[in-house]
């Protein structure tokens, strides 16, 4: 079963208990050191380099945050036709486990707006990919930039504009939405849009690296969602 799909929230199936399903344990304010990683066009990520990395619960079972990366206008359509104009994924492996294991990854739809309460976690991002785009334009494009993101930072946030919101999701099985489109991912795709600055649209559009996949037929899957 492939991925990305089309996400409704009428005919998703509420669960009673979805902290038994998912537990997202992110210091909200931690920054981790990381660098860019993959130099075939449209295919790059944003490697973790720590040793105590973010983690999630997924079935009792702990993973940890490996890759970050964004694709240019999302995969992912929450009750609407109209896609996001990025999405952020954030892909788990288990911990002690291998790249060859079933992954968690976590899909935040973004929308530019410089009005709309935010982190700032996509725009801290973006600040790496105009490095990289300064070491390209010195000719040191096989240099791997590194810096610090801030993982909690990229959630939406609550109305009021001061909580993260790390609760409301929809989940389902899928595979990776780009090669090898590998069927052993269980997604989880936040519910409410985050924000980005309009400032920094630009690397974003031209240094994302990651190409939008078209949507793909859901199927027989069950989706559910954590929310009433």
């Amino acid at each position: 079963m492939q991925s990305p799909i089309k996400l409704v929230t009428e005919t998703a199936l509420p669960l009673t208990s979805s902290e038994n399903l998912l537990s997202i344990e992110y210091p909200l304010e931690q920054s981790y050191q990381g660098e860019f990683v993959g130099h075939i066009p449209a295919h790059g990520n944003f490697k973790l380099e720590s040793s105590n990395p973010p983690l999630i619960q997924f079935r009792g079972r702990k993973f940890k945050l490996d890759f970050v990366h964004i694709h240019h206008c999302s995969e992912h359509l929450v009750d609407t036709d109209d896609p996001s104009d990025y999405e952020v994924h954030f892909l788990h492996t288990p911990v002690a486990g291998t790249l060859d294991d079933p992954k968690v990854v976590i899909g935040i739809l973004y929308r530019i707006s410089d009005t709309l309460p935010s982190k700032h976690g996509l725009d801290e991002f973006s600040k790496g990919l105009l490095t990289r785009k300064n070491l390209k334009l010195m000719g040191k494009s096989t240099k791997s930039p590194s810096h610090q993101i801030t993982p909690g930072k990229f959630f939406p946030v609550l109305p009021g504009g001061e909580t993260v919101d790390m609760q409301n999701w929809f989940h389902y099985e899928g595979s990776l939405t780009s090669y090898p489109y590998s069927e052993d991912v269980n997604w989880f795709v936040m519910k409410k849009e985050a924000i980005v600055s309009s400032n920094y649209t630009t690397e974003l559009n031209e240094y994302a690296e990651q190409h939008p996949r078209g949507l793909q037929p859901l199927s027989r899957r069950l989706v559910v969602r954590s929310f009433s």
